[in-house]
């Protein structure tokens, strides 16, 4: 009962609807702005929406920098995806 809501214990469904809407609307709308930059944009790399605050992609001089984030960034994508596949995984298996 006082657990978090989470992939296989049935707590998903006591979120409220309104944030589920509000969770799709925003990906949706991030998602048609990329699409959008992808096609107009003629320097456009996948994943580039051009949002970087606190500038930590290297300037366009330093190509071996920005080959790094970008490998660094597909990396660590893959490695986030791993992970939560792994806490469902778990959550099936021990049963809590």
């Amino acid at each position: 009962a006082d657990r978090a809501p989470s992939l296989l214990n049935g707590g998903l469904e006591k979120i409220s609807p309104l944030w589920w809407g509000f969770c799709i609307g925003l990906t949706a709308a991030i998602d048609l702005y990329g699409v959008r930059r992808a096609r107009f944009a003629p320097d456009y790399l996948p994943g580039d929406l051009g949002f970087d605050p606190f500038g930590f992609y290297p300037s366009e001089e330093n190509i071996k920098g920005r080959e790094a984030m970008q490998l660094a960034e597909i990396k660590h994508g893959r490695l986030a995806m791993i992970a939560v596949t792994g806490y469902g995984i778990q959550e099936g298996v021990l049963k809590q």
